[in-house]
Protein backbone atom coordinates (compact mmCIF):
# COMPACT_ATOMS: atom_id res chain seq x y z
CA UNK A 1 0.00 0.00 0.00
CA UNK A 2 1.40 3.75 -0.49
CA UNK A 3 -0.70 7.04 0.26
CA UNK A 4 -1.24 9.77 -1.91
CA UNK A 5 -0.76 13.58 -1.45
CA UNK A 6 -4.10 14.06 0.08
CA UNK A 7 -3.02 11.14 2.43
CA UNK A 8 -5.56 8.64 0.67
CA UNK A 9 -4.89 4.84 1.05
CA UNK A 10 -3.55 3.26 -2.99
CA UNK A 11 -4.33 -0.60 -3.33
CA UNK A 12 -1.38 -1.01 -5.76
CA UNK A 13 -1.31 -4.81 -6.15
CA UNK A 14 -5.15 -4.49 -6.58
CA UNK A 15 -4.77 -1.49 -8.57
CA UNK A 16 -1.91 -2.35 -11.06
CA UNK A 17 -3.61 -5.75 -12.74
CA UNK A 18 -6.83 -3.69 -13.48
CA UNK A 19 -4.40 -1.38 -15.00
CA UNK A 20 -2.59 -3.83 -17.03
CA UNK A 21 -5.54 -5.60 -18.08
CA UNK A 22 -6.84 -2.38 -19.65
CA UNK A 23 -3.41 -2.02 -21.41
CA UNK A 24 -4.02 -5.48 -23.03
CA UNK A 25 -7.97 -4.91 -23.93
CA UNK A 26 -7.36 -1.43 -25.09
CA UNK A 27 -4.24 -2.62 -27.55
CA UNK A 28 -6.68 -5.42 -28.05
CA UNK A 29 -9.96 -3.56 -29.20
CA UNK A 30 -6.97 -1.37 -31.60
CA UNK A 31 -6.40 -4.29 -33.46
CA UNK A 32 -8.17 -3.48 -36.61
CA UNK A 33 -6.48 -3.53 -40.39
CA UNK A 34 -4.31 -0.80 -40.48
CA UNK A 35 -2.67 0.61 -43.66
CA UNK A 36 -0.09 3.60 -42.56
CA UNK A 37 -1.22 6.73 -44.92
CA UNK A 38 2.24 7.33 -46.90
CA UNK A 39 2.26 9.85 -49.85
CA UNK A 40 5.85 9.89 -51.58
CA UNK A 41 7.70 12.96 -52.76
CA UNK A 42 10.08 12.92 -55.66
CA UNK A 43 12.14 15.83 -56.45
CA UNK A 44 14.72 15.69 -59.12
CA UNK A 45 17.60 18.86 -59.15
CA UNK A 46 18.19 20.08 -62.72
CA UNK A 47 21.80 21.74 -62.65
CA UNK A 48 20.32 25.13 -63.38
CA UNK A 49 18.22 24.75 -59.90
CA UNK A 50 14.86 23.82 -61.45
CA UNK A 51 13.25 20.66 -60.19
CA UNK A 52 10.87 18.12 -61.66
CA UNK A 53 8.46 16.83 -58.46
CA UNK A 54 5.70 14.62 -58.52
CA UNK A 55 3.39 13.78 -55.63
CA UNK A 56 1.93 10.24 -55.36
CA UNK A 57 -1.25 10.56 -53.25
CA UNK A 58 -3.53 7.31 -51.90
CA UNK A 59 -6.58 7.48 -53.96
CA UNK A 60 -8.53 6.86 -50.67
CA UNK A 61 -6.39 9.52 -48.84
CA UNK A 62 -7.49 11.73 -51.30
CA UNK A 63 -10.80 10.70 -50.77
CA UNK A 64 -11.14 12.07 -47.46
CA UNK A 65 -10.80 15.71 -48.67
CA UNK A 66 -11.61 15.79 -52.38
CA UNK A 67 -14.85 14.91 -53.87
CA UNK A 68 -13.73 12.47 -55.98
CA UNK A 69 -16.78 9.36 -56.44
CA UNK A 70 -18.49 11.85 -58.16
CA UNK A 71 -21.31 9.72 -58.69
CA UNK A 72 -21.08 7.51 -55.66
CA UNK A 73 -20.59 3.90 -56.68
CA UNK A 74 -17.71 3.30 -54.38
CA UNK A 75 -15.39 3.49 -56.97
CA UNK A 76 -12.56 5.87 -58.35
CA UNK A 77 -12.54 6.04 -62.44
CA UNK A 78 -9.68 7.97 -64.35
CA UNK A 79 -12.88 9.81 -65.53
CA UNK A 80 -13.80 11.40 -62.04
CA UNK A 81 -9.63 11.91 -61.34
CA UNK A 82 -8.72 14.10 -64.32
CA UNK A 83 -12.24 15.97 -63.29
CA UNK A 84 -10.68 17.26 -60.54
CA UNK A 85 -7.11 17.76 -61.50
CA UNK A 86 -7.19 21.48 -61.60
CA UNK A 87 -8.52 21.58 -57.79
CA UNK A 88 -6.06 18.82 -57.00
CA UNK A 89 -3.42 20.59 -58.37
CA UNK A 90 -4.71 24.26 -56.15
CA UNK A 91 -5.16 21.90 -53.46
CA UNK A 92 -1.38 20.29 -52.97
CA UNK A 93 0.14 23.85 -53.96
CA UNK A 94 -1.52 25.00 -50.71
CA UNK A 95 0.45 22.90 -48.38
CA UNK A 96 3.47 22.07 -50.44
CA UNK A 97 6.07 24.64 -50.96
CA UNK A 98 9.72 24.50 -52.02
CA UNK A 99 12.51 26.66 -51.52
CA UNK A 100 15.89 27.72 -51.94
CA UNK A 101 18.28 30.44 -49.91
CA UNK A 102 17.37 32.77 -52.69
CA UNK A 103 13.30 32.54 -52.41
CA UNK A 104 10.45 30.72 -52.93
CA UNK A 105 10.05 27.91 -56.10
CA UNK A 106 6.89 28.21 -57.95
CA UNK A 107 5.26 24.97 -58.58
CA UNK A 108 3.21 24.79 -62.44
CA UNK A 109 1.04 21.73 -63.00
CA UNK A 110 2.87 19.22 -65.23
CA UNK A 111 0.26 16.60 -66.10
CA UNK A 112 -1.46 14.14 -63.84
CA UNK A 113 -1.69 9.89 -63.60
CA UNK A 114 -1.98 7.23 -61.59
CA UNK A 115 0.78 4.59 -59.65
CA UNK A 116 0.10 1.28 -58.06
CA UNK A 117 2.33 0.73 -54.87
CA UNK A 118 1.89 -2.96 -52.78
CA UNK A 119 -0.89 -0.46 -50.60
CA UNK A 120 -3.08 0.15 -53.34
CA UNK A 121 -3.58 3.06 -56.58
CA UNK A 122 -2.00 6.03 -55.85
CA UNK A 123 -2.27 9.58 -57.92
CA UNK A 124 0.50 10.94 -58.84
CA UNK A 125 0.70 14.86 -59.47
CA UNK A 126 3.71 16.10 -61.83
CA UNK A 127 4.97 19.29 -61.35
CA UNK A 128 7.53 22.01 -62.41
CA UNK A 129 9.47 23.89 -59.70
CA UNK A 130 11.19 27.00 -60.92
CA UNK A 131 13.42 27.91 -58.17
CA UNK A 132 15.64 31.04 -57.99
CA UNK A 133 19.13 29.19 -57.38
CA UNK A 134 20.53 25.84 -57.54
CA UNK A 135 21.20 25.78 -53.36
CA UNK A 136 19.84 23.62 -50.90
CA UNK A 137 15.93 23.18 -50.89
CA UNK A 138 13.76 23.35 -48.19
CA UNK A 139 10.51 21.36 -48.30
CA UNK A 140 7.48 22.47 -46.46
CA UNK A 141 4.51 19.48 -46.46
CA UNK A 142 1.09 19.84 -44.93
CA UNK A 143 -0.68 17.28 -46.69
CA UNK A 144 -3.33 15.28 -45.07
CA UNK A 145 -2.09 15.65 -41.07
CA UNK A 146 -5.44 16.98 -40.59
CA UNK A 147 -7.47 14.04 -41.20
CA UNK A 148 -4.75 11.33 -40.22
CA UNK A 149 -2.00 12.68 -37.71
CA UNK A 150 -0.16 9.39 -38.15
CA UNK A 151 0.34 10.45 -42.30
CA UNK A 152 3.71 10.53 -43.73
CA UNK A 153 5.50 11.94 -46.45
CA UNK A 154 8.77 9.63 -47.69
CA UNK A 155 10.46 12.50 -49.64
CA UNK A 156 12.96 11.79 -51.96
CA UNK A 157 15.54 14.14 -53.64
CA UNK A 158 17.86 13.08 -56.54
CA UNK A 159 20.53 15.73 -57.93
CA UNK A 160 22.65 13.74 -60.86
CA UNK A 161 24.44 10.94 -58.75
CA UNK A 162 23.18 11.86 -55.56
CA UNK A 163 20.43 10.84 -53.63
CA UNK A 164 18.75 12.17 -50.38
CA UNK A 165 16.12 10.86 -48.20
CA UNK A 166 13.75 11.93 -45.15
CA UNK A 167 10.59 11.68 -43.97
CA UNK A 168 8.15 13.98 -42.59
CA UNK A 169 6.10 13.81 -40.33
CA UNK A 170 3.19 16.20 -38.46
CA UNK A 171 5.45 16.99 -35.48
CA UNK A 172 8.17 17.78 -38.34
CA UNK A 173 6.49 19.03 -41.25
CA UNK A 174 10.05 20.98 -42.70
CA UNK A 175 13.22 19.73 -43.97
CA UNK A 176 16.30 20.63 -45.35
CA UNK A 177 17.91 18.53 -48.34
CA UNK A 178 21.15 18.72 -50.37
CA UNK A 179 23.42 20.88 -48.04
CA UNK A 180 24.17 18.88 -44.61
CA UNK A 181 24.41 15.02 -43.70
CA UNK A 182 21.49 13.88 -42.41
CA UNK A 183 21.11 12.90 -38.54
CA UNK A 184 20.69 8.88 -40.04
CA UNK A 185 20.81 7.00 -36.54
CA UNK A 186 18.66 9.22 -34.87
CA UNK A 187 15.98 9.11 -37.75
CA UNK A 188 15.70 5.65 -37.98
CA UNK A 189 15.96 5.03 -34.66
CA UNK A 190 12.73 7.41 -34.20
CA UNK A 191 10.93 5.72 -37.17
CA UNK A 192 11.31 1.91 -35.54
CA UNK A 193 10.06 3.05 -32.74
CA UNK A 194 7.57 4.39 -33.88
CA UNK A 195 6.49 1.23 -36.62
CA UNK A 196 6.37 -1.01 -33.48
CA UNK A 197 3.50 0.95 -31.66
CA UNK A 198 1.30 1.45 -35.07
CA UNK A 199 2.13 -1.92 -36.44
CA UNK A 200 -0.88 -3.80 -35.18
CA UNK A 201 0.02 -7.08 -36.31
CA UNK A 202 3.60 -6.96 -34.96
CA UNK A 203 1.98 -6.23 -31.17
CA UNK A 204 -0.76 -8.44 -31.78
CA UNK A 205 1.80 -11.27 -32.60
CA UNK A 206 3.44 -10.22 -28.98
CA UNK A 207 0.63 -10.20 -26.94
CA UNK A 208 -0.72 -13.59 -28.12
CA UNK A 209 2.62 -14.69 -26.75
CA UNK A 210 2.75 -12.75 -24.21
CA UNK A 211 -0.99 -13.61 -22.83
CA UNK A 212 0.29 -17.11 -21.11
CA UNK A 213 4.32 -15.77 -20.03
CA UNK A 214 3.08 -15.91 -16.31
CA UNK A 215 1.34 -19.36 -16.48
CA UNK A 216 2.81 -23.24 -17.16
CA UNK A 217 1.29 -25.78 -19.05
CA UNK A 218 0.70 -29.12 -16.61
CA UNK A 219 -1.76 -31.97 -17.02
CA UNK A 220 -3.70 -30.18 -20.13
CA UNK A 221 -4.28 -26.89 -17.75
CA UNK A 222 -2.47 -23.25 -17.35
CA UNK A 223 -1.36 -23.11 -13.86
CA UNK A 224 0.25 -20.14 -12.15
CA UNK A 225 4.26 -19.80 -12.17
CA UNK A 226 5.59 -19.26 -9.21
CA UNK A 227 9.10 -17.47 -9.80
CA UNK A 228 9.24 -14.33 -11.52
CA UNK A 229 12.63 -14.15 -12.51
CA UNK A 230 11.45 -17.25 -14.16
CA UNK A 231 8.52 -15.59 -15.95
CA UNK A 232 10.42 -11.98 -16.98
CA UNK A 233 13.42 -14.44 -18.66
CA UNK A 234 10.37 -16.03 -20.72
CA UNK A 235 9.06 -12.93 -21.76
CA UNK A 236 12.75 -11.42 -22.87
CA UNK A 237 13.65 -14.61 -24.61
CA UNK A 238 10.07 -14.34 -26.72
CA UNK A 239 10.89 -11.02 -27.67
CA UNK A 240 15.29 -11.69 -27.87
CA UNK A 241 13.98 -14.31 -30.17
CA UNK A 242 11.90 -12.13 -31.95
CA UNK A 243 14.15 -9.35 -32.59
CA UNK A 244 16.76 -11.75 -33.50
CA UNK A 245 14.73 -13.56 -36.54
CA UNK A 246 13.38 -10.75 -37.86
CA UNK A 247 16.87 -8.78 -37.96
CA UNK A 248 18.18 -11.01 -39.95
CA UNK A 249 15.55 -11.26 -42.30
CA UNK A 250 15.09 -7.26 -42.32
CA UNK A 251 18.85 -7.17 -42.98
CA UNK A 252 18.93 -9.32 -45.92
CA UNK A 253 15.55 -7.37 -47.67
CA UNK A 254 16.71 -3.93 -46.75
CA UNK A 255 20.44 -4.89 -48.82
CA UNK A 256 18.63 -6.68 -51.37
CA UNK A 257 19.78 -9.77 -51.03
CA UNK A 258 16.11 -11.71 -50.26
CA UNK A 259 13.01 -9.79 -51.66
CA UNK A 260 10.37 -11.59 -50.91
CA UNK A 261 6.48 -10.05 -52.40
CA UNK A 262 4.82 -8.45 -50.16
CA UNK A 263 1.73 -10.33 -51.26
CA UNK A 264 2.73 -13.39 -49.41
CA UNK A 265 4.72 -11.69 -46.81
CA UNK A 266 1.43 -9.70 -45.32
CA UNK A 267 -1.07 -12.50 -45.15
CA UNK A 268 2.05 -14.67 -43.73
CA UNK A 269 2.36 -12.44 -40.90
CA UNK A 270 -1.72 -12.39 -40.30
CA UNK A 271 -1.29 -16.24 -40.14
CA UNK A 272 1.01 -16.37 -37.87
CA UNK A 273 -0.75 -13.70 -35.67
CA UNK A 274 -3.90 -16.31 -35.81
CA UNK A 275 -1.47 -19.75 -35.26
CA UNK A 276 -0.08 -18.03 -31.88
CA UNK A 277 -3.70 -16.90 -31.19
CA UNK A 278 -4.92 -20.11 -31.13
CA UNK A 279 -1.80 -21.74 -29.32
CA UNK A 280 -3.14 -20.53 -26.35
CA UNK A 281 -6.81 -21.75 -26.25
CA UNK A 282 -5.53 -25.31 -27.97
CA UNK A 283 -1.91 -25.30 -26.80
CA UNK A 284 0.23 -27.10 -28.87
CA UNK A 285 3.65 -25.73 -27.92
CA UNK A 286 3.94 -25.21 -24.24
CA UNK A 287 7.58 -24.93 -23.98
CA UNK A 288 10.46 -23.16 -25.28
CA UNK A 289 8.07 -20.27 -26.30
CA UNK A 290 11.27 -18.56 -27.72
CA UNK A 291 11.05 -20.80 -30.69
CA UNK A 292 7.74 -19.67 -31.82
CA UNK A 293 8.59 -15.67 -31.62
CA UNK A 294 11.59 -17.06 -33.48
CA UNK A 295 10.09 -19.04 -36.29
CA UNK A 296 7.68 -16.19 -37.12
CA UNK A 297 10.09 -13.11 -36.19
CA UNK A 298 11.65 -14.45 -39.75
CA UNK A 299 8.32 -13.65 -41.45
CA UNK A 300 7.78 -10.78 -39.48
CA UNK A 301 11.28 -9.12 -40.18
CA UNK A 302 10.26 -9.24 -44.26
CA UNK A 303 6.99 -6.99 -43.14
CA UNK A 304 10.16 -4.28 -41.42
CA UNK A 305 11.85 -4.66 -44.53
CA UNK A 306 8.54 -3.34 -45.99
CA UNK A 307 8.45 -0.11 -44.15
CA UNK A 308 12.22 0.65 -44.05
CA UNK A 309 12.07 0.04 -47.69
CA UNK A 310 9.43 2.78 -48.02
CA UNK A 311 11.82 5.23 -45.73
CA UNK A 312 14.94 4.62 -48.30
CA UNK A 313 18.42 3.40 -46.52
CA UNK A 314 20.83 5.89 -47.71
CA UNK A 315 23.83 4.88 -49.47
CA UNK A 316 26.47 6.23 -47.45
CA UNK A 317 25.51 4.52 -44.03
CA UNK A 318 23.27 1.95 -44.81
CA UNK A 319 24.64 -0.46 -41.77
CA UNK A 320 23.91 2.43 -39.55
CA UNK A 321 20.17 3.57 -40.67
CA UNK A 322 19.35 -0.32 -40.12
CA UNK A 323 21.34 -0.76 -36.54
CA UNK A 324 19.24 2.14 -35.78
CA UNK A 325 15.86 1.14 -37.12
CA UNK A 326 16.37 -2.16 -35.56
CA UNK A 327 17.08 -0.65 -32.39
CA UNK A 328 13.91 1.60 -32.36
CA UNK A 329 11.92 -2.08 -33.35
CA UNK A 330 13.29 -3.53 -30.14
CA UNK A 331 13.05 -0.55 -27.52
CA UNK A 332 9.44 -0.41 -28.67
CA UNK A 333 8.93 -4.55 -27.97
CA UNK A 334 10.64 -3.72 -24.92
CA UNK A 335 7.64 -1.20 -23.96
CA UNK A 336 5.22 -3.34 -24.85
CA UNK A 337 6.76 -6.01 -22.88
CA UNK A 338 6.92 -3.40 -19.46
CA UNK A 339 3.83 -2.03 -19.98
CA UNK A 340 1.59 -5.59 -19.90
CA UNK A 341 4.27 -7.95 -17.65
CA UNK A 342 3.68 -6.71 -14.20
CA UNK A 343 0.00 -7.20 -14.20
CA UNK A 344 0.32 -10.36 -16.30
CA UNK A 345 2.25 -11.52 -13.20
CA UNK A 346 -0.46 -10.38 -11.08
CA UNK A 347 -3.09 -11.91 -12.84
CA UNK A 348 -1.90 -15.27 -12.70
CA UNK A 349 -4.27 -16.97 -9.68
CA UNK A 350 -6.92 -15.06 -10.97
CA UNK A 351 -9.66 -17.99 -12.15
CA UNK A 352 -11.33 -15.48 -14.31
CA UNK A 353 -8.12 -14.26 -16.01
CA UNK A 354 -7.26 -17.79 -16.83
CA UNK A 355 -10.51 -19.50 -17.69
CA UNK A 356 -11.97 -16.82 -19.14
CA UNK A 357 -10.19 -13.30 -19.79
CA UNK A 358 -6.79 -14.82 -21.25
CA UNK A 359 -8.44 -17.03 -24.28
CA UNK A 360 -11.12 -14.71 -24.95
CA UNK A 361 -8.56 -12.00 -25.62
CA UNK A 362 -6.54 -14.83 -27.78
CA UNK A 363 -9.86 -15.34 -29.48
CA UNK A 364 -10.49 -12.14 -30.28
CA UNK A 365 -7.07 -11.71 -31.31
CA UNK A 366 -7.48 -14.57 -33.24
CA UNK A 367 -10.77 -13.16 -35.34
CA UNK A 368 -9.08 -10.19 -35.63
CA UNK A 369 -5.82 -11.89 -37.48
CA UNK A 370 -8.41 -14.14 -39.66
CA UNK A 371 -10.22 -11.38 -41.40
CA UNK A 372 -6.60 -9.40 -42.27
CA UNK A 373 -5.72 -13.14 -43.68
CA UNK A 374 -8.73 -13.38 -45.78
CA UNK A 375 -8.14 -9.24 -46.94
CA UNK A 376 -4.54 -9.69 -47.68
CA UNK A 377 -5.06 -12.60 -49.87
CA UNK A 378 -7.96 -12.09 -51.26
CA UNK A 379 -9.16 -8.45 -51.04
Amino acid sequence: MAADAGGRTLMLPRLLPRVSLGVLLLVAGSLHAHTLSVSHLDITRMPDGNAQVEVDLAIRDLALSLPLDADRDERVTWGELRAIERPLHRWIASGLSLSTDSGTCTLEPGGLATRHYDDGAYATMRMNARCPSASAVRVRYGLLFAVDPQHRALVTLRQGAVVSAATIRADAREIVLGDAPRRTFADFFREGFHHILIGYDHIAFLLSLLLPAALLRQRRQWLPAEDLRQVIGQALGIVTAFTLAHSITLSLAALGWVTPASRWVEPAIALSVLLAAINNVHPLVTRRAWTVGFGFGLIHGFGFAGALGELGLPSGTRLLALFGFNLGVELGQLALVCAVLPGLFLLRRQRWYVGAAMPLLSLGIGAVAASWVWQRTFI
